[in-house]
């Protein structure tokens, strides 16, 4: 039976296209963001960039490629503005030689050139304006976008209605329907919620282990020079390059990044989010991969950046889907052989969180996932890549249950 209304935590990238994705089913949907404006923590860069990143036939290779062609026919059909979005283009350079052999195997592929093909450093400088030293992969159809204006299109669906600088404390299942409190007071009800409040989910459902960190990531914006103007792809090495989009203070500015921390952020929210200038330089190495030239004209050029925490798993895969009841699951532990069907799920409770770096490329995707799901509708993607998305999957694991961690509950 599909429900009526819906309760989505956290107004990112995850819980806007989950509501949005519920929305066009015809769901009532309340989203509640803790802070007064949605799209204010990882999901607030101010470019996000949309590409995938292939290394052949794999598994996660698949889930990227599906990601980035379901957002990206998304963010088209929304009619965002030229200054919000553009499918501009992108070249993934073969910088060094574990890069070059990537992008030929990947090009070997034989994917429509619509989707990608492989450019000589001619053909790339030609489609970048600007000189490019290395063969590349070439996306033409890849993206950029301002990550708040495509939240805020996402929520002004008629059915979605917004609650902001309201933290969730706790949820409660009362008969068949959801309550969400406050420390003290109820703030919504509704038939199903969807958990997509990335670090913070933890202790939303702390019996479930997620297995989730926060990582440290920073960006640099760049005050655009005549030359560096002429840029009209994004570039990519093992960082990337945006054109000058951005308006900052009269400038036109490149956004450069990003760094990715290799350890956990710590409790220390403050320190976390602040600029370090290490990271601008390490965000500086990245460009000198790309263009050694424009390293050295922008070098001095940095007029700000932006710090977030993102959130990703021991495993690098989010979490995403119906969730089970840990506190049951461990009392009358499971054959491994049972059926899905018969394991202790929360009927209506869902999840979509863990998006790491990749949240405009596969968030969206996992937002129909679940909708399909919910509304036992044909699913987007294979049940074998919904299986590896299984946000109890940590749980099952530790108990043995390899197999059913690998399963959703569209299968029996």
């Amino acid at each position: 039976m599909v429900p009526k209304t819906a309760i989505v935590i956290g107004g990112g990238i995850a819980g806007c296209s989950t509501a949005y994705a519920l929305a066009q089913r015809g769901i009532q949907v309340t989203l509640l963001e803790r802070n007064a404006n949605i799209a204010s923590e990882t999901s607030g860069n101010p470019l996000a960039m949309l590409y995938p990143r292939l290394s052949g036939n794999d598994t996660s290779s698949q889930f990227a490629l599906a990601g980035y062609l379901h957002s990206l026919a998304l963010f088209k059909s929304l009619d965002l503005s030229p200054a919000d979005f553009d499918a501009c283009g992108m070249l993934q350079l073969g910088f060094n030689a574990r890069e070059l052999a990537r992008i030929q195997k990947v090009a070997a592929q034989n994917h429509p050139s619509s989707v990608l093909k492989q450019v000589t450093k001619a053909e790339a400088s030609a489609l970048a304006s600007i000189k490019i030293e290395h063969d590349a992969l070439y996306f033409p159809n890849a993206a950029w976008v301002k990550p708040q204006q495509l939240c805020k299109r996402l929520t002004e669906h008629k059915s979605i209605s917004m609650l902001t600088s309201n933290n969730v404390g706790r949820l409660l299942k009362n008969d068949h329907a959801f309550e969400v409190y406050d420390h003290k007071n109820i703030i919504a009800k509704a038939d199903i919620v969807i958990i997509a409040n990335a670090n913070n989910a933890q202790q939303l459902y702390p019996d479930l282990p997620l297995n989730t960190q926060a990582v440290r990531g920073q960006v640099s914006l760049l005050k655009s020079i005549e030359t560096s103007r002429q840029l009209k792809t994004i570039v990519c090495s093992d960082g990337y390059l945006s054109p000058a989009a951005l308006q900052q203070n009269a400038n036109h500015c490149h956004c450069l990044g990003a760094t990715f921390s290799g350890t956990a952020a710590t409790t220390n929210k403050q320190n976390d989010l602040q600029i370090d200038n290490e990271d601008h330089r390490a965000n500086l190495d990245k460009l000198n991969n790309i263009s050694p030239l424009l390293r050295d004209q922008l070098q001095n050029n940095i007029v700000g950046g932006r710090v977030s925490l993102r959130c990703t798993t021991a495993d690098y895969w989010p979490l995403v889907g119906q969730l089970l009841d840990p506190v049951t699951l461990k009392a009358k532990p499971p054959r491994p052989s049972a059926a899905t069907n018969s394991l202790p799920w929360i009927a209506g409770l869902y999840m979509n969180v863990a998006h790491g770096s990749k949240g405009f490329t596969s968030a969206p995707l996992c937002a129909e996932l679940l909708a399909g799901l919910i509304c036992n509708d044909t699913l987007p993607i294979s049940t074998e890549l919904a299986g590896l998305l299984n946000p109890n999957r940590f749980l099952l694991r530790k108990m043995g249950l390899k197999r059913l961690a690998k399963m959703t509950t569209a299968l029996s």
